[in-house]
């Protein structure tokens, strides 16, 4: 928790993660062995991966942020056109997967960081909301290749969250991308 323009943020991205991993551990079991809460309506477990992904992929623009923040410059290239589309565009061929570690991104003040983990919140429930009400012609339209894309009428912010992840961990261009960096902090 951390206070914003005299408001307090919270982004609790452990306990929500942890909630998450036993309920869908115990999901199977009949009875499961204690109580289980619905996950599907949870945020998303943001930490420094998600927003700056979601930066570089220019759905959370900067350029709108207030001047005080110190945001703005953060991720300089983040929104370049012919960035933006390459990140956007079919994933490059990999060969023999790499193990490559990201390069440490720019360093920010915990009010920073807790300002760009609440946009991700925010982002990834707007996603989700702008995906569960395409109608059937828009859903049909986007389905290119004849592909069926209903299931985005159901996704959840949790299945974002975890695409965001995997993507960011397994596609070789976006593992290049900059994380922001918050110090003193040994896990979000």
């Amino acid at each position: 928790m951390t206070i914003v323009d005299g408001e307090p943020v919270y982004c609790f991205k452990k306990a929500l993660l942890t909630i998450h991993a036993v309920a869908a551990r115990y999901s199977t079991e009949d009875p499961p062995p204690l109580p289980l809460p619905r996950t599907s309506e949870l945020p998303v477990f943001s930490d420094n991966v998600i927003p700056s992904l979601l930066i570089h992929l220019d759905i959370i623009d900067l350029t709108t942020s207030y001047p005080t923040f110190n945001l703005l410059s953060i991720f300089p290239d983040a929104h370049k056109e012919e960035t933006v589309n390459a990140l956007l565009a079919v994933a490059p061929p990999q060969g023999e997967k790499v193990k490559w570690t990201p390069k440490e991104g720019p360093v920010l003040t915990t009010e920073q960081a807790y300002i760009l983990r609440a946009a991700a919140v925010d982002a990834c429930n707007l996603i989700v909301e702008t995906a569960r009400n395409l109608s059937d012609g828009e859903i049909q339209a986007r389905a290119a290749d004849g592909s069926s894309l209903a299931w985005l009428k159901e996704i959840t912010v949790p299945q974002v969250d975890a695409w965001i992840w995997a993507v960011a961990k397994d596609r070789a261009d976006y593992r290049r991308l900059e994380r922001f960096v918050l110090r003193n902090t040994p896990y979000f």
